[in-house]
């Protein structure tokens, strides 16, 4: 009897940049990966800057088999590389760019057949080209901030001024017009290095071998029409965008303050529930959420508001310590008015 050769596992790695908002989707992607087509996962972790809610999230008993957390050593004295008054997509940037130097090695003791990578990454683009490696990229947000992100560079060498001076609304190809004050707060101020670094990154977008999203298309038709068919697009050229949403988190623990929640949200009518949430990151000053707080109240629809402790130093000031305290989000779930709480959220 002839016994047959063992089949090798398909190896891929991935490579997200530091925030939960970018690790955990490529997290269940890679687990997916893992658990439903018979990959082996090597995910490598920028352990510089990580957050409580990163290192619980790679624990060994949280990880299934076939999936390996390669934790990319610490950067000496990261803090040398920052100001005070440095912006967090600049701070994360030089994080992923010094974390990267290690880069090399590990692929070449871990040899993936691709790395896929989130958006602040793609210095592995220069890197995986030297060892023949195929890089994906994984872009968390949005299709249409997307769009808009792969037609910023022709607005950076067409445009002078301020985007958000321009009188008119910012036509990106084939998409839905964008209000210059609703573009993303990265690219207001030109002059800033945020800004800077976040060009250079999307610009690098169309030396991917393809593009994921955490999408659909019943969900953002407009948008992804317009990235798989618009001339603009098609001459860049765009490598293939493939939508495999959506993706979410399936080990969620349910508390007893959810299992409260999910009951009354059972019992509303559909489609009548505001969900607002600002992500893992996200922080809004005292005043803001007062300001908030009131709107969803006048605005007379029942609605579930996801929160953090109000921060009036920064908007970003939890992004690289969620988890850090076990009363660090609250939900509030609004039956009756405000004014009915005696003093609201």
């Amino acid at each position: 009897m002839t016994i047959p050769e063992k089949i090798e596992k398909p190896h891929v790695a991935f490579l997200p940049s530091p925030g939960m908002g970018h690790i955990t989707p490529l997290f269940e992607f890679a687990k997916h990966l893992v658990i439903h087509h018979g990959f082996h996962v090597s995910f490598f972790v920028i352990t510089t800057g990580a957050s409580a809610a990163q290192n619980e999230l790679f624990r060994p008993e949280n990880l299934p088999a076939d999936f390996t957390a390669v934790e990319i050593p610490p950067v000496e004295n990261i803090s040398s590389f920052f100001t005070d008054d440095m912006k967090v997509v600049t701070q994360l940037c030089i994080m992923v760019r010094e974390s990267l130097k290690h880069l090399p090695s590990l692929l070449m003791e871990k040899r993936p057949k691709a790395l896929l990578i989130d958006l602040f990454c793609t210095d592995a683009f220069e890197i995986c080209e030297k060892l023949l490696i195929p890089v994906y990229s994984f872009f968390t947000a949005s299709t249409i901030l997307m769009a808009f992100s792969l037609y910023l560079p022709t607005l950076d060498r067409e445009v002078e001024s301020e985007f958000v001076d321009l009188p008119e609304p910012i036509q990106t190809p084939g998409c839905t017009p964008i209000c210059p004050h609703d573009i993303l707060d990265q690219v207001k101020d030109r002059k800033n290095d945020e800004y800077k670094w976040y060009l250079l990154n999307v610009s690098r977008l169309p030396l991917a071998a393809g593009i994921f999203v955490n999408s659909w298309d019943d969900l953002e038709p407009v948008s992804l029409k317009a990235l798989r068919e618009n001339l603009f697009f098609q001459k860049i050229p765009l490598p293939p965008v493939y939508t495999i949403g959506p993706l979410i988190k399936q080990d969620e623990v349910v508390t007893e303050k959810d299992d409260e929640i999910l009951a009354w949200l059972d019992n509303q009518p559909p489609d009548s529930v505001l969900f607002v949430v600002f992500g893992s990151g996200g922080t809004l000053t005292s005043e803001q959420l007062t300001e908030l707080a009131w709107g969803l109240e006048m605005s007379q629809q029942r609605f579930i508001l996801v929160a953090r402790k109000p921060s009036d130093a920064s908007a970003s000031a939890a992004f690289f310590n969620v988890g850090s305290d076990e009363n660090d989000h609250y939900c509030t779930c609004l039956k009756d008015s405000l004014r009915k709480q005696k003093g609201g959220v």
